[in-house]
Parts: structure tokens; C-alpha cells; sequence
């Protein structure tokens, strides 16, 4: 037992989340002062165990593992690590390995620079340190969340690899230029879409070309990928990489970040924000594909649309809704050759006594939608020119006032929430060090804490109410600048509507022969439904 007791594992960690102490925590260090004491004090070192580059609010590490694989085999007498925080920086874990593992498993905890060895009786300081250790490690996560929002807020491009289409600048890996070899690929898959082609025969398209996916493509230029399968198939699209790619807003020359985030400095798991907490700068980089474009693509690919729907002609696809049950409306054409085809609620022909017909024939829907256009590009071809202008007058002067408080609300919060960072740091240090009572301290950290969080949800209520007031205006003058060119359309085509509409909600017909009406409700991109429409048949 006594020659158990003298062999000691030297633990060493460093990771991003040690700040500016990187060089002195330096693994080269740590191994140097450890062995050094180690030789002093007459201990026999068993192993080396080393964590380089894992944050210690995790003690998901390799060789942290591994220690303690060996020191619950009877291996280890002693832990040396340089201080607290190379152990970890998670205060709950920490109290675990060192209140409850290590006793339980007769293991002595020396940390250096410290001065704590569990050998010696009580450790009074140990807590506090953690405490101070983890709040380090929170501070550090939140420094570089800022730093990140903020290169986002500039625009700059963070991620491994450039887009399809695109490359890094050498002289700027925050900057995107054109790969003239891949961006007449992206171009062409983007004109296919607004054609109204879909995604999956744009796929089959470019596989029976022979054309490198994405990442066949990498693993060309860059060498990376090698190893994975899709690399024995590297012309073989799949449906969700062409989907990718023409939803990407970076072909308009923007860069969009901040999709992603952390559940909390201690929970690295990744989860999706919102998209109006997504930042996007505009105009970073060259286009590859014009906003109208963009848009009209969009309105395609989100339109399920089988082979049966675009061999019998119906430009309606995806499109209609049924305002009852929520279900599609399919095309059915009658044997009769005097009877029109119709429009049909999906979940009535399956369940008859679960919905209604919600029947419209194919002539009055097209009739009624083909004249809703004109109106609406009337209109806008009488504002033509002062499209902007049109715009500003959908917002009256009492949302713009709105507009403006908001603003000056949402800068006030922000400062304040910035000074409570600071207010809250150093209750933590003034409490660690003995210079606040303990009760005194969890009542003004609870209140601290408590006006935090209230803080933070009006900021993210007034930045998502700004957002959506400007996003509104917008999308007023984006609409009826693409709708005024179809005053004097003839008909319609699947091009046209999903350039225009999002979905047309059909309500059941009330009333019978000349007396039958039926509300339609068509809802545009961009502005989404402006009054009802009715129609008699």
C-alpha cells in the first residue's frame, strides 16, 4: 500500500478557456513544475496524463479518463496538477473528484501553485478557488461569443470552407472570391430552379453530368474528405446538397452566420437560433445569383410537386390549402368532357366524414388568381418609381415612433446588462476572498442575477421587434417591385405563381347555383395576405 501511495499521476491541461495564461499554462510548464516537485518530495511519478486543447468544463478528456481508469484499479496514490483549474473548470465535478472520488479511493490531490495537498487536513480555500475557477471559464466563453458576434457583425467568413462556388481570398481567409471553375455549376442549378425544374432532377442532372459533389470536390483541391465513403461515389448528388445550396443566401454575395450556437459554456452540444438571431451582412463578397432570382427559387423548392402534378398540367401544386383540415388541394379531372377538372380537399376523398369538398374548379381558381395579380401589379406599376416611397407609407408614424423607442430602449438595456457582468464578477471575487458575508452575498447575487435574466429576454423581445419592423418595410417594396411587371399577363404559369404566391387557403362554397360563393385567400411572398377575395360559380 505505502508503494501505492507514493506513485503519482502528473495531469496536465490546457485549452482555449485559459485565456492569457496560455504561455506560463503551457503543457512544457506544467510537466516541468511537476516533475520537479515530484523529485523534491520523494514521489514516484506512475504516468503522465495530458488533456491539450479540451476546455476543463468538460471531463469528457482522453487522458483525465484514463487516470482515473488507473486510480480506481489501485494504480495511483497521489494527483499532482499545477493548480485547481487544470483539474477542471466545472465547480459541481470538480467538488465530485475531490470531496468524494479521490477520498473514496484513497488518492492524495496536490495542486502546486495552490498550495493545496489533501494530505494534509483541510482545504478551505479549495471551494472558493473552483468557484472563482469556473466563473473564469464563463467570463472566457463569453468574451468569445462577443468576439465571434462581432466578426459576424463585420461580415468576416469563419467557417473551415469556402461555399460551392466559391473560394477563400489568400489574402484575407475572412474574405470569399469567385471559383470561376464551380460558380458556372451554382448558376446553372439556380437557373434549372427558376425554370421551375425541382430539386431532385436538377440532382439527376448534375450526377448524370459527371460533375464533383461538393465534397468530391475538396477532397480534389484540398485533399480533405479522403476518407469518407461518399468518396467511392464522388459525381452521386444527394437531394439535401442541392436543396443546400440553392437555399444558401450566401450566392447573393452576404454572409449569414450565427446559425449556430452552444447550449452553455459547460454544454458544448450545438443548437440551431432562431433565424431573426442570425446576422447577416450584405454585399461582403460578388454575387453569384441576382435577390429576384433568389427569391423566385425559394418559392419552387419548398413546393412538394410529384410527377403526376406536372404531367397533368396542374400549376397550382403545393400551392392550395384547405382552410379547414389544413391538407393540400389535388387536381382531379373528370371523365365528363363538359365538366371542368377541379380542385379537392386530400383529406376528404381519403376520409370523407373527417373534412369537406372544399371543391373549386380549375377555370374560376385560375380566373380569380390571374385577376388578383393584375390588381396588385396595377398598383404597383402605378407607384413605379417611388417603390421606396410606397413602402415608408406602410408603416404609419406611429410604428416608426415605435420603431425608434425600441431602439433607444434596447441601447439602454445592453449597457445596463454589460455593467451587471462586471457587478456580478466581483461579488464573486469579493465573496471568494472573504470580503462579503455569505448571506449578504447570495441575496445580492440573486437579485443581480434575477434582473440579468429579465434583461436579457426584453433585449431579445426589442431585437426581434426591430428586426421585424424593418423586415416588414422591406419585403413591402421587394414585392410590388417584382409584381408590377404582370399588369397585362395573359395567363398563368407555375413560374409566375411561385414567384408571387406563397399558398391560396380555399374555404368551403356556402350558398348553391348563383347564389354559390367561396372565399379564397391568396397569400403573397413577402407581404402574405391582404384582403379576402370571393368568388361566385
Amino acid at each position: 500500500m505505502k508503494q501505492q501511495a507514493n506513485n503519482a499521476a502528473i495531469y496536465c491541461r490546457l485549452s482555449r478557456d485559459d485565456g492569457g495564461d496560455a504561455e506560463s499554462n503551457s503543457i512544457g510548464n506544467q510537466r516541468d513544475i511537476l516533475r520537479r516537485y515530484a523529485l523534491e518530495h520523494g514521489l514516484t511519478i506512475y504516468d503522465e496524463y495530458v488533456d491539450d486543447g479540451i476546455s476543463g468544463v468538460t471531463f469528457e478528456r482522453p487522458s483525465f479518463k484514463r487516470m482515473v481508469a488507473d486510480i480506481e484499479a489501485g494504480k495511483i496514490g497521489a494527483v499532482l496538477c499545477k493548480d485547481l483549474s487544470r483539474l477542471g473548470r466545472n465547480n459541481a465535478m470538480v467538488a465530485y473528484y475531490t470531496e468524494l472520488f479521490f477520498p473514496d479511493n484513497n488518492v492524495r490531490l496536490i495542486a502546486v501553485n495552490d498550495n493545496i495537498d489533501t494530505f494534509h487536513g483541510e482545504n478551505e480555500i479549495m471551494g472558493f478557488k473552483s468557484i472563482i475557477n469556473e466563473y473564469y471559464a464563463q467570463d472566457i466563453s463569453k468574451k468569445i461569443r462577443s468576439t465571434m458576434r462581432n466578426m459576424a457583425v463585420k461580415g468576416e467568413y469563419k467557417a473551415p470552407h469556402a461555399p460551392y462556388g466559391y473560394m477563400k481570398d489568400p489574402a484575407d481567409k475572412h474574405r470569399l472570391i469567385v471559383d470561376y471553375e464551380t460558380a458556372p455549376i451554382v448558376q446553372k442549378m439556380f437557373q434549372m430552379a427558376a425554370e421551375g425544374i425541382a430539386p431532385h432532377s436538377i440532382r439527376v442532372y448534375l450526377t448524370k453530368q459527371q460533375i464533383l459533389t461538393p465534397r468530391a470536390y475538396l477532397a480534389k483541391t484540398f485533399g480533405k474528405y479522403q476518407m469518407l465513403k461518399c468518396q467511392q461515389y464522388p459525381t452521386q448528388w444527394e437531394l439535401t446538397t442541392v436543396q443546400q445550396i440553392l437555399r444558401n443566401r450566401g450566392y447573393l454575395g452576404h454572409v449569414v452566420s450565427q446559425k449556430q450556437t452552444t447550449k452553455s459554456f459547460k454544454n458544448k452540444t450545438c443548437v440551431y437560433r432562431p433565424k431573426d438571431e442570425w446576422v447577416e451582412v450584405r454585399d461582403m463578397h460578388p454575387a453569384l445569383i441576382d435577390e429576384q432570382t433568389f427569391d423566385k427559387v425559394q418559392g419552387f423548392i419548398k413546393t412538394k410537386r410529384g410527377a403526376y402534378s406536372i404531367q397533368e398540367g396542374n400549376i397550382f401544386a403545393g400551392l392550395l390549402k384547405c382552410a379547414d383540415c389544413g391538407n393540400n388541394l389535388s387536381r382531379c379531372n373528370p371523365g365528363q368532357r363538359r365538366t371542368p377538372p377541379f380542385f379537392s380537399c386530400n383529406l376528404y376523398k381519403r376520409h370523407t366524414k373527417r373534412c369537406t369538398s372544399h371543391y373549386i374548379t380549375v377555370p374560376a381558381l385560375e380566373r380569380l388568381v390571374l385577376d388578383d395579380i393584375r390588381k396588385k401589379a396595377e398598383f404597383a406599376k402605378t407607384h413605379e418609381g417611388n417603390l421606396a416611397e410606397y413602402a415608408r407609407q406602410l408603416s404609419a408614424e406611429e410604428n416608426k415612433r415605435d420603431i425608434r423607442r425600441a431602439q433607444s430602449d434596447l441601447g439602454k438595456h445592453q449597457s445596463r446588462a454589460a455593467e451587471l457582468d462586471v457587478i456580478i464578477k466581483r461579488l464573486f471575487e469579493q465573496n471568494a476572498l472573504g470580503m462579503l458575508a455569505e448571506s449578504r452575498f447570495l441575496t445580492l447575487s440573486r437579485e443581480y442575477e434575477t434582473e440579468q435574466s429579465e434583461l436579457q429576454t426584453k433585449i431579445a423581445e426589442l431585437q426581434q421587434k426591430t428586426l421585424k419592423q424593418k423586415a416588414d418595410n422591406e419585403n413591402a417594396a421587394k414585392f410590388f417591385d417584382i409584381v408590377h411587371k404582370y399588369t397585362d399577363i395573359k395567363e398563368l404559369t407555375v413560374s409566375i405563381l411561385h414567384e408571387l404566391i406563397d399558398h391560396i387557403t380555399i374555404y368551403n362554397a356556402v350558398g348553391v347555383g348563383k347564389n354559390r360563393a367561396q372565399t379564397v385567400e391568396i397569400f403573397y411572398r413577402f407581404i402574405g395576405f391582404l384582403s379576402n377575395t370571393l368568388t361566385s360559380q
